[in-house]
């Protein structure tokens, strides 16, 4: 009888491990975020064809994949992306409601009781950005785009819901805005750049960098209607460089585009179109969600990777903790599509920048207030700060300490924490707003009386 007792707590506790290991295998680990998704693609909605049609039925087989059965993923797992040129021609009221969505606008009912499958059933987890075709709908500049920032803000007879777009995304004259999936920061810009502006100097340039500054994420991806670079160029527009050059500087890792009406992925480039196989943004275009386009002869984009002409689809990007993949998936007559091109990447986080120069020691003060003061040369334009690293040996291997980060451009720096008769040496390093550090400075010494 004694042992009866013994056995069983011995069952249950076995019973109770079992159960709490089964559940946090279940888990992902507390240091993790669960990988999530985007996925959409540009150039969408027209009432005389049927490509969106079908390109909505594979965003609607991609989004219930993610989950055991079958329904919706959460906001938090998973968003649709549009690139611009949402509703063709000219992004009209009619245009958005029938063609984009599903309703006409005079009482509400089904436009066309023969579609399978709209762009606007999605409109509840859609992060859309302006094309040019939004700004078609009116020659009076105080009505241009505003189609597209009523529907989506449900506004003025459409239909609820809004889509989920913080401020200022759905104010006319901006559209630009920012927001956090995953571990990821996305942020959307407005590429039509005689409204909103583009350059290094505009209300939307200074809105970027203040928001990355804010948001130093290991992870960033941006996108917006009009490429930077892509093969050919009527479709280029090279205003938004100042974005790209904020952009590359605080670390983003992929550009999404449409308005070229292919999918096409180039290199890894700077914002001077330079291969950049470290710190580089991928562009990745997309504008096949509705209107595929046809080829060309051009050559002159010297990082283009791949080029497919004439497919409508989607791009699928998966963002986990430190890397990314994509694919884009075609139309081919099936529920899921073909996987067209693909691939994975890690997260490269921003670049330091140069590393400073003329660095110099000078010891001063009294022997009982002594100090020594540190001055170098800054040649960096994107650094987030700066540390300073102490060691009494030249090689840095014994007593190291390091400083607290210093703001961005400073020169100079006082160290008061001394001992007497003591030799030490110093050097700078620029860091980037993702902790990334520059090569260091030059070694300078001063000693302590």
């Amino acid at each position: 009888m004694g042992k009866t007792p013994l056995v069983l707590a011995s069952v249950t506790l076995a019973v109770l491990l079992a159960c709490m290991a089964a559940v946090l295998a279940a888990l992902p680990s507390l240091a993790q975020t669960a990988t999530v998704t985007l996925v959409g693609a540009g150039d969408v909605a027209r009432c005389d064809a049927r490509d969106d049609e079908h390109t909505a039925r594979l965003i609607n087989n991609v989004l219930r994949n993610l989950t055991p059965d079958g329904t919706l993923p959460s906001l938090a797992r998973a968003r649709v992306v549009t690139l611009g040129d949402n509703a063709y021609p000219d992004g009209t009221r009619p245009q958005f409601a029938n063609c984009y969505d599903n309703y006409r606008l005079s009482d509400g009912v089904r436009y066309d009781s023969s579609r399978p499958a709209w762009w606007g059933q999605f409109k509840g987890r859609t992060m859309p950005t302006p094309g040019n075709h939004e700004y078609l709908n009116s020659t009076d500049p105080t009505l241009k785009s505003k189609p597209y920032f009523d529907y989506f803000g449900a506004h003025n007879g459409f239909k609820l819901p809004a889509a989920p777009v913080p401020s200022p995304g759905l104010t006319k004259g901006k559209g630009y805005y920012s927001y956090d999936l995953g571990s990821w920061h996305i942020v959307v810009l407005n590429s039509n750049c005689d409204y909103t502006g583009c350059n290094s100097t505009s209300a939307q340039a200074a809105w970027l960098a203040k928001d990355l500054a804010s948001h130093p994420a290991q992870c960033t991806l941006s996108y917006m209607h009009h490429p930077l670079y892509a093969t050919g160029t009527g479709g280029l527009e090279p205003r938004v460089k100042p974005l790209w050059q904020i952009l590359y500087k605080h670390g983003a890792e992929v550009m999404l585009n449409g308005h070229d009406h292919r999918y096409e992925r180039l290199a890894r480039i700077d914002p001077n179109d330079n291969p950049d196989s470290k710190y580089g943004i991928r562009p990745l275009i997309a504008g096949t969600g509705g209107d595929p386009g046809s080829g060309m002869t051009a050559t002159n984009e010297p990082n283009s990777q791949v080029k497919i002409f004439g497919k409508a689809g989607i791009l699928r990007m998966d963002l986990s903790d430190t890397s990314y993949s994509w694919k884009f998936v075609a139309v081919d007559g099936t529920a899921n599509g073909t996987v067209m091109d693909s691939g994975t990447e890690s997260c490269h986080g921003a670049p330091a920048g140069s590393a400073p120069s003329n660095l110099t020691a000078a010891r001063s003060g009294s022997l009982s207030k002594q100090r020594i003061d540190l001055n170098w040369k800054d040649n960096s334009s994107s650094e987030a700060g700066f540390v300073v690293e102490r060691s009494t040996t030249s090689s840095f291997t014994t007593n190291l300490v390091t400083s607290q980060q210093l703001v961005k451009d400073t020169t100079s720096y006082s160290d008061r924490s001394l001992k007497r008769l003591t030799t030490y040496y110093y050097r700078v390093f620029a860091v980037s707003s993702t902790g990334t550090r520059s090569a260091p400075s030059n070694v300078a010494s001063a000693t302590t009386k």
